[in-house]
């Protein structure tokens, strides 16, 4: 039988194309990929909306998957086609483990492609003369510009702005499971550099590469992946009900598990140095999910949390470890600044618990609008006969038997639920309370930093810190990924590759007036604005640390805390 299979795959293919794909083959795949996008796609008509994007309008498409001629063009047209939804959460993945390094990364300061960070493990103190704060000007004769205009053809990260600085990072860094062409690099690169001092400099630079070149479908190594987040002990939020259990793998809101080319994305350790006589408490543990401390300024102790993302591995380990230093907080300070730069997100639950700790009156919660499939029509059905079977109140059954209906009614209808509670039974949410039914919260002045790369659930956590009136948001917007996710979904089985698919809308409470955008109570690509403006990327905030920052966010907390 396996050699039937074989001589007849021979002969579909071709003798002189053997290991490419064919054209019905490329054709079968990008359909399969439409059609994946076509059944799960949740914001297709935000983005017809706000881009003028039909995602169902394929016949352009598949003109150009006609038109290519290898293998890596094919996965190009398949990126490009996801890319064009704009969206962060949304990604076409490359079946490659491939990446090459130079050694150290870059980012956009003051609108130019800077150096952030040498890595000392690849690039040994002294074999270069180049500095962080150099500006990187071409690479192998192409300008900083037309490489991040290639690369950002392959992928979105919601809007502009943030879209470009992925692109910058991933200058030198390459990832094939993002670009497919990356397996082209060569073994050096011809650098260009304009120095602090204005003269350019010239360097060659060896690549540094692991993983499997994908030139061709072949017998390359599958992308890892995360496994799926199952409903283990340690990852349902303390004290939910068993009919809500059915429904946790709803609340992923993570950005893809790619990695970002950004510096201290998704780390412990701020992108920034706190202030001298920073006295620290959380951080440097191995098991810390947060950093913590606090600092004196202008008379007033003021605390710090960096919460790098919210998907720990122990979520009651972390929660446990939360309120610990929010009782510290409000027993030791006068005002409170809480990080989630540069934050991909997470568990949706998790952030609502982590938010409730910070509110002092019931606040809007975590609902969304789903666009079913059959699995999530069970999957309600279940919670339901769970809520009956565990003995749960009458309303609690009644509230579940309705939202049964309104996604099944979604489901027939091919469109999206109305908004639904994600993690309560109701819409809104109490602030924290103790073993003994007392309020466990921060009560003191908070002030929020945010950034183009808090994404996903940390922009919940940011929009409902904000529609409560809790406190500031301070720095610049959020990237714009408002959405639940499903991700690792097959998009064709002959080119192996995998596409992460938006399937849930995650609505604000109040509608938000942006300019450049309809008003919508949505931050998908909207972000979430700061209500105090200041861009940690500039050149100054780079070369000292972020002090500039520090110190705007300082006075900023300071002048709440006056009032």
């Amino acid at each position: 039988m396996k050699r039937t299979v074989l001589v007849l795959l021979s002969i579909s293919a071709g003798v002189n194309c053997w290991g490419q794909l064919t054209p019905g083959q490329k054709l079968e795949d990008f359909q399969n990929l439409a059609s994946l996008y076509a059944k799960q796609y949740a914001p297709y008509q935000w983005k017809e909306q706000l881009f003028n994007y039909n995602l169902f309008k394929i016949s352009p498409w598949v003109a150009m998957v006609q038109q290519t001629t290898d293998d890596l063009g094919f996965y190009e047209i398949m990126s490009e086609y996801v890319a064009a939804l704009n969206d962060a959460h949304s990604v076409y993945l490359n079946p490659s483990d491939f990446s090459a390094y130079l050694g150290f990364a870059a980012d956009i300061y003051d609108g130019k492609v800077l150096i952030d960070f040498i890595d000392p493990t690849v690039i040994a103190p002294g074999t270069y003369s180049f500095q962080v704060g150099d500006e990187l000007v071409m690479v192998d004769n192409q300008t900083t510009a037309d490489i991040m205009t290639n690369l950002s053809q392959f992928f979105s990260d919601a809007n502009p702005v943030s879209t470009s600085r992925d692109a910058a990072g991933y200058i030198p860094f390459r990832a094939q499971i993002i670009d497919p062409r990356a397996e082209a690099v060569g073994a050096t690169a011809t650098v260009v550099i304009k120095r602090q001092a204005g003269n350019l400099e010239t360097y060659t630079i060896p690549w540094v590469t692991s993983g499997t070149p994908l030139t061709k479908v072949g017998p390359v190594p599958f992308p890892q992946k995360t496994a799926p987040r199952l409903a283990t002990a340690k990852n349902i939020p303390p004290n939910t009900p068993g009919y809500r259990i059915p429904l946790l793998y709803l609340t992923k809101s993570r950005l893809p598990m790619i990695k970002k080319a950004v510096l201290n994305f998704d780390v412990l350790q701020p992108v920034f140095n706190l202030p001298s006589g920073f006295v620290q408490r959380l951080g440097n543990g191995p098991s810390d999910v947060f950093f913590t401390g606090t600092y004196k300024s202008g008379g007033k102790t003021i605390g710090y949390i960096r919460i790098a993302d919210f998907g720990p591995n122990d979520i009651a380990g972390a929660e446990t470890s939360f309120d610990g230093e929010i009782a510290y907080m409000e027993q030791n300070t006068d005002g409170l600044v809480v990080d989630v730069m540069r934050n991909p997100g997470g568990d949706v639950c998790y952030t609502e618990d982590l938010e409730s700790r910070l509110m002092t009156k019931s606040f809007h919660d975590a609902v969304f609008e789903l666009r079913p499939q059959l699995s999530d029509v069970q999957a309600f059905q279940y919670a339901e006969q769970q809520a009956a079977a565990s003995g749960e109140p009458n309303y609690v059954i009644e509230i579940l038997q309705q939202q049964v209906r309104l996604v099944m009614r979604a489901y027939q209808q091919g469109g999206l639920t109305v908004p639904i509670p994600v993690c309560q039974i109701g819409s809104t949410r109490a602030p924290n309370t103790n073993s003994n039914g007392k309020l466990a919260i921060y009560d003191k002045p908070i002030l929020l930093l945010t950034d183009l790369f808090s994404a996903s659930a940390a922009e919940l956590f940011a929009s409902m810190f904000q529609d409560a009136q809790r406190g500031k948001n301070f720095g610049t917007r959020t990237m714009g990924a408002g959405g639940t996710v499903s991700d690792g979904n097959p998009a064709g089985y002959y080119s192996e590759g995998q596409a992460n698919v938006t399937q849930g809308l995650i609505i604000r409470e109040n509608p938000v007036n942006v300019a450049g955008y309809p008003k919508a109570p949505l931050y998908e690509n909207i972000g979430v604005q700061a209500d105090i403006q200041s861009d940690y990327m500039t050149t100054s905030n780079l070369l000292h640390g972020g002090a500039d920052y520090v110190n705007a966010f300082t006075q900023a907390i300071l002048a709440m805390i006056g009032k």
